[in-house]
């Protein structure tokens, strides 16, 4: 008896949704199918068709394709009736790639000790199995299962054409439950295709018209390029345009950035492009640190060598900050990097690292490889480095929270990406030392993905470290790091004593009245109430707020990476008895209606500091807050 657990491993906390997994799983798979050049360069282009109301035809077509399996199909899925679930308005999903190699190896092989590197055996054949190593993108063999979880008849298809016999191969497979029918228990995996004696493999359709037939119903632009088009039949309600959109820049704008891809996205008569033009312009999709990154990603996927402080010439590249790092980033590096961010703001920083394999024999030679840091200045705090493999955003990497940068950290080179790769999980997320796949099989393994987490918080600290034994002012604007400085004791008022020569005493200043309100702190933000004045309403008060800086007025130094307060997070609340005249990006003009009344603004960053300047206007009696 087995039931499949792999939905889960699509549904991780660490994944927005199942259009995500579904982006994720479906374009690295593509990235690693990629036919690379002589130069070792790749181009994919990728279409992804969701249609949400099949034509008469494909819909009859599903029927035909499930009628012979329905009582298997109802069982298997105990909450969906087959035959209801089709009568319904049902859709489909189709993911194809192009510049690609396409499934190849013997479609006749079921032996997996003889099925090494077998791509078709590996996708249709075989769970938790794959056919990739060394740098490529996945390689626990369950990503495949995103395009049945994808199904509410979690089935899928796929259509391949390659440069092995048959040409062009169509199979099918299914992942339901184990079931019973009668006296009979069915194993919950179930194939789509043909064969000739009963109880030999279901081996692929590979007959021109059927497959054309198929391609004509499903709409498939698969033709005789070389590649995988997969059908995802009854495409799961969760499946959502907006969030595929969303998952392509998020998950895999680094690649498309660099030309080696390209995604097509059609849903509901409308189409969208993705490639190193117009990538850019869908980082609305993503929030306001997430659009930042793409928008700094854009100038380090074209970083010149001059934009760059390169390292690698430095050192042994052992994985070790505390051995390395002095050797690195010393006084005249450091200085060099300070350079570009006081002139450019951003820099790029290409740091040697050393990794080798071990093996029965001993352990391979060690390989003195590299990877790159991008650095640009900002205002944002708690920001998180960004951390690409290959081209793949892995989301969930723990590295220490930075203040006042923007950070990516590049792994491409197949060495350090092959062992970063080993030590992800199934859905490539997170780098972990106790990796089944990872665990000693390299030397120095753990290290090697601290050295590389670290690597933007060592660089920082360094600079910080170096700023002290100069002008201690040097990079306040740069990066606002956590202060140890004490606080400062407060200056006694000078008494007010008569003078020597006989002078009357200075007048104290008279005190304020009483403001006709203030301005409190709450928890994530700031309220403005009612003062212990005269409210004479309807009045008008202007509200400007910014993070608090440690030089200059942080009211001029605002920045929309900050907040601004039409957009989320933040939210206006309470509002009671007042109304909002003008809004505009850190500046708010409310009407007092009532003298009850109450403005607040939450959900700033709780790690910073608010200054909040509150004043009324058009009133001769003028007050500041």
């Amino acid at each position: 008896m087995r039931d499949s657990a792999n939905d889960a491993f699509f549904t991780a906390e660490s994944l927005e949704n199942i259009s995500e997994a579904l982006i994720r799983e479906g374009i690295q798979n593509s990235l690693d199918a990629a036919s690379r050049g002589p130069l070792n360069e790749r181009e994919v282009r990728v279409r992804i068709s969701l249609v949400r109301k099949a034509s008469p035809q494909a819909k009859k077509t599903m029927l035909s394709l499930f009628e012979p399996a329905r009582t298997h199909f109802e069982k298997g899925l105990s909450d969906n009736l087959l035959g209801e679930l089709l009568q319904q308005e049902v859709g489909y999903l189709v993911f194809e790639d192009f510049g690609t190699k396409g499934l190849n190896g013997d479609v006749n092989e079921w032996r997996s000790d003889l099925c090494e590197g077998n791509a078709f055996f590996s996708f249709f054949r075989a769970e938790g199995r794959s056919s990739k190593t060394g740098e490529k993108l996945g390689r626990w063999g369950i990503g495949k299962q995103v395009f049945p979880t994808s199904s509410k008849l979690h089935a899928m298809f796929g259509l391949t054409v390659r440069s092995d016999s048959p040409l062009k191969a169509l199979m099918g497979s299914a992942v339901i439950k184990s079931h019973s029918l009668g006296e009979d228990d069915y194993q919950p995996d179930a194939w789509y295709g043909q064969r000739q004696v009963e109880g030999d493999i279901v081996l692929p359709i590979s007959e021109n018209e059927c497959i054309e037939t198929f391609c004509e119903t499903f709409g498939l632009l698969r033709g005789d390029q070389p590649g995988l088009s997969i059908l995802v039949p009854c495409v799961d309600d969760r499946v959502d345009t907006d969030d595929l959109r969303q998952a392509i820049v998020r998950n895999f704008f680094w690649p498309i950035l660099l030309g080696e891809l390209v995604v097509e996205l059609e849903s509901d008569g409308r189409a969208w492009k993705m490639d190193a033009e117009t990538v850019t312009a869908h980082r609305d999709l993503l929030g306001p640190q997430e659009a930042a990154i793409v928008e700094f990603a854009s100038w380090a996927s074209v970083a010149k060598p001059k934009d760059k402080v390169d390292l690698t010439g430095i050192g042994d590249g052992t994985p070790d900050w505390k051995i390395v790092g002095p050797l690195l980033l010393t006084e005249e590096n450091l200085k060099r990097i300070r350079t570009h961010l006081d002139a450019e703001q951003r820099v790029g920083v290409k740091i040697p690292i050393k990794v080798r394999k071990k093996n029965s024999s001993g352990g391979d030679q060690p390989r003195l490889t590299f990877f790159e840091v991008y650095i640009e200045t900002c205002r944002d705090s708690g920001y998180r480095t960004q951390f690409l493999r290959d081209g793949i955003l892995i989301k969930d990497v723990r590295a220490p929270l930075l203040q006042g940068c923007r950070s990516l950290v590049v792994v491409d080179e197949p060495a350090i990406a092959g062992l970063l790769g080993d030590s992800e999980g199934v859905n490539h997320t997170q780098w972990q030392k106790d990796s089944a796949k990872f665990y000693n099989r390299y030397f120095n393994g753990p290290k090697t993905i601290s050295f590389v987490t670290r690597s933007v918080y060592e660089i920082v600290q360094a600079l910080h470290g170096n700023e002290a034994k100069g002008d201690p002012k040097l990079l306040l604007d740069l990066f606002f790091l956590p202060s140890d400085e004490s606080s400062t004791e407060t200056k006694k008022a000078p008494e007010n004593k008569k003078k020597d020569d006989g002078t009357p005493p200075v007048p104290p200043i008279p005190k304020s009245k009483p403001s006709a309100f203030i301005v409190q702190r709450v928890e994530g933000g700031f309220i403005v109430k009612p003062g212990k004045g005269e409210i004479v309403v309807p009045f008008s008060l202007k509200i400007e707020a910014a993070y608090d800086v440690r030089r200059g007025n942080p009211i001029k130094k605002w920045s929309e990476d900050d907040f601004v307060f039409t957009r989320t997070p933040l939210k206006q609340e309470p509002k009671r008895n007042v109304i909002v005249t003008s809004e505009n990006r850190n500046c708010i003009q409310l009407e007092i209606r009532k003298p009850d009344f109450e403005f607040g603004i939450t959900g700033f960053d709780k790690k910073r500091d608010i200054v909040v300047v509150a004043q009324k206007v058009n009133s001769t009696d003028e007050e500041n807050i």
